[in-house]
């Protein structure tokens, strides 16, 4: 791939949002609340912490790849 720079930004982002609205819905049945308002949270919270992941995956997969090229120049 030539722009896979936040490759794991991308898959966590999805991966969040959709297990984050599993987990709304379940929440839903279980605590009878608003089923829009139980997956919008879960999946807002579920997409914010996929970024987190994913970002935090993809600075330091790049920053190995900036020292081993600086350490073969």
């Amino acid at each position: 791939m030539k722009n896979d720079k936040h490759k794991f930004l991308s898959v966590f982002l999805v991966v969040g949002f959709i297990i984050g609205a599993c987990i709304g819905m379940i929440i839903c049945d279980f605590l009878d609340l608003n089923i829009g308002f139980s997956i919008a949270l879960g999946a807002g919270f579920g997409m914010l912490l996929g970024i987190v992941m994913g970002s935090v995956i993809d600075y330091e997969r790049q920053n190995k790849e900036r020292e081993s090229s600086l350490s073969t120049i």
